[in-house]
Order: structure tokens, then sequence, then C-alpha cells
């Protein structure tokens, strides 16, 4: 099981998104496939099926699948003076940073040490990067025509964010010509223009901490994944003893995590992660450590009525599956 989990943090690193499958109901409790974006077993048991995600039920076994995306990724389409100090910020709070231009002299690694930098036209780059829900979309090109370009092709994608800079006149502009062309309202609605918090920047620097306010602000709206590189890296550390994971494989209602969150719980009683505190978690930890002691996997259902909800601060209530893994 430790080459598996080094196996995720090897294709994590070099930015390979992954399937993981468990078993967590049936003959082999505890059985895990790690599959490729392309659907080949990796590591592990031949158990999952890849094309779906959440609880599979596959005859009388359950199996709780999810792809782990490497971490999020800054998509800067144009190198000029904003992209300079975005993508400077970007690394600095942890995003994987690409720059793309369709010129030399504003795509190179002099100009960007910080990030991958594509030199290409922007058709090109798009079919390159297979932009998906981990990406946020900066697109500050040097005018509206390779402006258009790249949101024409951002909204074909998954990203999380897709932002254009300009004015507010520009801004409508745009919306009016999506909108003739076609666009749905959900779609136009994707798109942030004028990019970034209205905090009155001026300067390259201003309007850069501006846009990733911005996204700071739409990635903390979403829900947070677990640090699954962290929680790899434990598990797939040889020098470590037995541990257990711990994954909340179902999530409804109002719960403090969702389907996906993971913690580990070493010998030494040392955690990484957390799938949301409180009392949830204190219960988890508990039956962890029977599952260490026992060696034997463990799948719990948590129905939180109101009155657990309200200790928990989970008002509406929700239910909850957890299921404990040793390694």
């Amino acid at each position: 099981m430790k080459q598996l989990w080094s196996a995720v943090l090897n294709s994590l690193n070099s930015g390979q998104p992954v399937m993981l499958a468990t078993e967590v109901k049936g003959q082999f409790p505890g059985s895990t496939g790690l599959y490729s974006k392309e659907g080949a077993l990796l590591a592990g048991k031949g158990i999952g099926q890849p094309e779906k995600e959440g609880l599979i039920s596959v005859g009388d076994t359950v199996l709780f699948q999810q792809w782990l995306w490497p971490r999020p990724g800054l998509v800067i389409f144009g190198g000029g003076h904003v992209a300079v100090p975005v993508a400077k910020i970007g690394a600095m709070l942890g995003f994987e940073v690409t720059v793309c231009d369709d010129r030399q002299e504003f795509a190179n690694s002099q100009r960007f040490p910080q990030a991958k930098v594509l030199a290409m036209p922007y058709d090109q780059a798009f079919d390159t990067l297979a932009l998906n829900s981990r990406h946020y979309v900066v697109i500050v090109t040097r005018g509206h025509y390779h402006d258009r370009t790249c949101l024409v092709r951002a909204l074909d994608t998954d990203a999380a964010y897709i932002g254009v800079i300009g004015s507010p006149k520009k801004a409508r502009e745009t919306t009016a010509w999506l909108l003739e062309q076609g666009y749905p309202q959900s779609q136009v609605q994707r798109v942030f223009s004028p990019i970034g918090l209205d905090i009155n920047a001026r300067t390259p620097e201003e309007i850069a901490v501006s846009i990733m306010a911005e996204i700071i602000r739409e990635k903390s709206s979403r829900p947070a994944p677990a640090n699954i590189e962290e929680i790899a890296a434990t598990l797939g550390n040889k020098a470590e003893n037995e541990s257990c994971l711990i994954t909340v494989v179902f999530a409804q209602g109002s719960t403090p995590q969702g389907a996906g969150a993971r913690m580990v719980l070493q010998a030494d009683g040392q955690t990484v992660g957390t799938i949301g505190g409180g009392l949830v978690e204190k219960v988890a930890l508990d039956e962890a450590r029977e599952a260490l002691r026992t060696k034997s996997p463990r799948l719990l259902e948590y129905n939180l009525d109101n009155t657990i909800a309200a200790r928990e601060g989970m008002i509406c209530g929700g239910r909850m599956s957890i299921f404990i893994q040793p390694i």
C-alpha cells in the first residue's frame, strides 16, 4: 500500500491527475486501485471503474472512487506588465503557474522564472494545456481580439475561474458579444470582467493583488480539498510505522467536510489533515485507533440529527459515511 501512495505522490508531483478506487464494502474492504487519466491501472488492485466518481455499487461491492488532482493551476494568457506580478503572487500562494504568450520576448523563463512558459499562439496553447476544474484562468493579452480568442476557448473548459482584463465598457461589450454568439446566460456569468476586486488598483502590482484576491475569494467558496500531497507523502513514507487513513466517502446536507476529505492517524498518535474537526472527527479517530489495533477496516455511518448538528454548528444536520482503512 505504501507503494501505491508513493505512486499517487509521484503522479501529482508530475502534474498528472489519478483516480483512486477503494472497496469500502464487500468481500475485500480496503482493497485499492490507482488509475491514470487514460484508465490504465498504475498500482494496487484492478477493482475500479475509472469513468465514474463517488460511491459506486458493483453487485454486492461498494467502491469509493475519486479523482485526485495536482495543486491548483493558475494560467495567465498574456505576458505583459500585469502578468509579471500576477505570476509572482500566484506562485507565492501555492499555485502551479503557467504563462502563455505568442511573443517570445514576453514568454520566457527569464521574465517568469516561477512559471511554466508557453511561447506559442493562444489556440495552440489551449490545445496543449487541457484545462479542467483545478485551473484558474487570467486573460490579460495585448488586445480585444486575443482576449476573445482566449475567452471562447476558456468557456469550453471546466475552469474554476475565468477573468478578463478591461474597462467596464469593454466588459459590457464582451458580455453583449457573447450573447450575440449564442452563449447562454449561465456561461456568460462565468466570466469575471473587469477582472479583480474593485480596490481602486492602479499599478500593475495593485491590479495583480486585486486579481489574486478575487481568485482567492472564488477558490475559498468551493469545498476545500484535502491536502492530498501531504496525505500521500505520509502514507508513502517507508520509514513511517503503520497508519490509518480516514476518508469521508459520502456527505449529504450540512456536514463538516464533503466527500473526499481525508486525514491520517499515525501510530504515534500524530495526525495529518482533517475531516472537519469536532465530534465527528473525534469519534472517527477513536474508531481509527481501534482499527489500527485490530488491523480491520470499517465503514462508519453518521446520521447527524438536529441535536448533534447544533453542537457541531450544523443547524440542518446531515449524513456522513466515513471509511477507516489501516495502511
